[in-house]
């Protein structure tokens, strides 16, 4: 009986309920850890749903039906998806062949340029130790094993890679076909008393996203070809490479078209100095024309936050989800400060 009732005490009953929570918790950490791959993958099919649904509302405005609106949209996506796997993803994997084996002659052009020569000489020869290393690192194949976590690992990744696409693909299809009905049970889950509230901020959320979201793609794949055009133009070798990696690069809010810059001038003193700068300027004004005329109008303000928030935001994004985190950095960053204004002021000035 005392054992018992050193238990129903105060202090053993404390330490008991908080351990037990300290328990769960790690559990639920472990959980979360173990279903992290799974979860993303939701959320990525989410936000593309989201990115899609403003057009199946903007179809549905004009006399298509519900299923006739979604079937649309959902089928002009598949067409996209399947035209990007069938003409653009078979021209990339080539050139990225090609790359990997012209990277050593590559370095050796570099060396034999004379602005290299020159500048070599100015600095004492101390490029050229650094440019033998990059040569000698990238022509090993163990370097991009290494970097890929072996070649078992490679293939597994690859592997996950085509399964996870394809799981997007169709858990997007659902989200699309369904996002009405998940709503309304979301929704019906809220009490009465607060459902107007929830509904117009949810409502609010969703559309905003999706016209950033949508937006962002329409730039990224502008961005994209003029990549492809100036690059081709200017005769800098593995354009298709470039460009497709000045996709992903774009949605990156702020400085995606700056890393894009960057990269695509950097490849460019490959084929030399002249064609660097060249290059360097042509998409310095296209990142102006895109910031201050192209933004505005395709986007619009349907996210409107501080610049600060949205590097700390991809900072913090890009730390804990890679490039996925970087590229939601903006729609959750913006969401968090909606909920703030609409929820947690009102809530202060009222207290």
């Amino acid at each position: 009986m005392d054992r018992f009732t050193l238990l129903r005490s105060g202090p053993f009953r404390f330490g008991f309920v908080a351990t037990l929570g300290v328990l769960l918790a790690l559990l639920l950490g472990a959980a979360v850890v173990s279903l992290s791959t799974a979860l993303t993958l939701i959320f990525v099919a989410f936000f593309v749903c989201l990115g899609l649904y403003p057009t199946v509302r903007r179809l549905e405005g004009r006399g298509f039906s519900r299923g006739g609106a979604v079937a649309t949209v959902v089928g002009c996506f598949l067409v996209v998806v399947g035209l990007l796997l069938w003409l653009v993803l078979p021209i990339v994997v080539a050139q990225l062949g090609q790359l990997f084996t012209y990277l050593p002659s590559g370095y050796d052009e570099i060396s034999e340029q004379q602005w290299f020569i020159d500048l070599d000489a100015g600095l004492g020869g101390a490029l050229t130790p650094g440019l033998e290393w990059a040569r000698t690192t990238a022509s090993d194949p163990n370097t991009w094993l290494a970097v890929g976590g072996g070649a078992l690992k490679v293939g597994t990744g690859i592997i996950n890679q085509v399964f996870g696409v394809i799981f997007v693909l169709a858990l997007t299809i659902y989200f699309v076909a369904g996002l009405e009905a998940m709503k309304s049970s979301f929704y019906a889950l809220v009490p009465a008393s607060r459902r107007a509230g929830v509904i117009d901020l949810a409502e609010t959320i969703m559309e905003s996203v999706g016209k950033y979201l949508g937006g962002m793609v329409i730039l990224a794949a502008i961005n994209a070809v003029f990549t492809f055009l100036l690059l081709t133009v200017a005769g800098v070798s593995f354009a298709p490479v470039l460009a497709a990696l000045a996709f992903p690069n774009t949605l990156i809010p702020l400085i995606g078209s700056v890393i894009n810059l960057v990269i695509i001038t950097t490849v460019s003193l490959f084929a030399g100095p002249e064609t660097a700068l060249f290059v360097g300027l042509a998409m310095l004004v296209y990142v102006q024309i895109e910031s201050y005329v192209l933004t505005p109008r395709i986007v619009g303000k349907a996210i409107s936050i501080p610049a600060s928030l949205v590097l700390i935001g991809a900072m913090v994004g890009a730390t804990l989800l890679g490039l996925l985190g970087a590229l939601i950095a903006c729609p959750v960053s913006a969401s968090v400060l909606l909920i703030v204004k609409k929820v947690v002021m009102p809530r202060q000035e009222a207290a």
